[in-house]
């Protein structure tokens, strides 16, 4: 792992262990173990550092994504599978470190995620489930990461797993 990846882990784990509050740069050089000059060499402000994680958790997710469409899924359904995969993550995978993050810090991260959700809702139009359908899977998807994110009854690992086959069986019934 990079000290780059290891910085951004780091935020990460603060951000989930501890809250939004407790992200400084000093406390992401400490938990990564590294000194702040070392920090300041990769990310000159937190705003750089928020970025990078946004835009970690982003790709990864696009990769995600790109597994399950290389497994012959639709895009929504390539959509869900990945979100699923990614609600379990911890650290610089995780979408409710980066995404809080951006929610709190400034517009030009919040854009990011406008961009993919508009990029979700295009490829989805190209396929044959119904925009309303692959709108409810999107609105599903969020709410699992939000009600991760914000700790609100956060649903169980077996609980996720009905609801991704239930999901992904009336996304099949639909075509």
């Amino acid at each position: 792992m990079s000290k780059k990846e290891k910085l951004l882990e780091a935020a990460a784990n603060i951000i989930e262990e501890k809250g939004i509050t407790q992200l400084t740069l000093e406390a992401v050089a400490a938990e990564a173990g590294v000194s702040k000059g070392g920090l300041l060499y990769h990310f000159h402000t937190k705003d750089e550092l928020l970025k990078a994680l946004n835009e970690q958790t982003i790709l990864e997710f696009r990769r995600l994504v790109q597994d399950e469409l290389e497994e012959g899924k639709s895009y929504t359904l390539a959509y869900l599978h990945a979100t699923f995969k990614q609600l379990n993550a911890h650290g610089a995978l995780s979408s409710d470190a980066s995404i809080l993050g951006a929610l709190v810090s400034n517009h030009d991260l919040q854009k990011m995620w406008d961009t993919e959700y508009q990029r979700f809702k295009q490829e989805a139009l190209k396929e044959d489930t119904s925009p309303e359908l692959s709108l409810i899977i999107r609105l599903v998807c969020d709410g699992f990461i939000f009600s991760n994110m914000f700790k609100l009854d956060p649903i169980k690992l077996e609980e996720q797993k009905q609801m991704l086959s239930y999901l992904a069986d009336l996304v099949e019934e639909k075509k």
